[in-house]
């Protein structure tokens, strides 16, 4: 039972690849998150006079709102992101030592050769880790889907 990157894996390494861009986006999205809440206190508030006079700043109440807007959507991002990485730290701590450094190895695009040397294996039994990792990742992402 062989498969290939494509056909009954597919969701596990469209997992994998979400949990690279998470790892990626994390540390973009904080930046930007912290550029926005600078915008977001440099922002020129509504005065004690405006409010007295009766005047309102409808384009600076606009902009305040903006802002807001742009931190909500940074912080659902962020929050998005830190659920995928949670699911993969969960379902790696799921697993025995040498399945979650062939986890990690797809992760971080290791070489093959040297996870072989480090665990002491031969490549076929690599292999079948491998498939046993795909294994116990589509049947924790299974249930993960019955419970919700």
């Amino acid at each position: 039972m062989n498969q290939s990157k494509t056909g009954l894996n597919d969701s596990f390494y469209k997992w994998i690849d979400d949990v690279r861009r998470s790892k990626r986006k994390l540390p973009e999205l904080h930046e930007k998150l912290e550029y926005y809440k600078v915008k977001l206190i440099g922002y020129h508030g509504i005065s004690y006079d405006q409010i007295g006079s009766g005047t309102s700043n409808k384009n600076g109440d606009e902009n305040l709102l903006y802002w807001i807007d742009k931190i909500n959507q940074v912080e659902d991002e962020i929050e998005i992101n830190n659920e995928v990485l949670r699911k993969y730290e969960n379902f790696k701590n799921s697993l025995k030592d040498e399945l979650k450094i062939i986890l990690d190895s797809h992760i971080e695009r290791s070489n093959v050769l040297v996870i072989l040397e480090e665990l002491g294996l031969k490549r076929s039994s690599y292999n079948q880790k491998k498939e046993e990792v795909i294994r116990l990742w589509l049947v924790y992402d299974n249930k993960g889907f019955s419970q919700n």
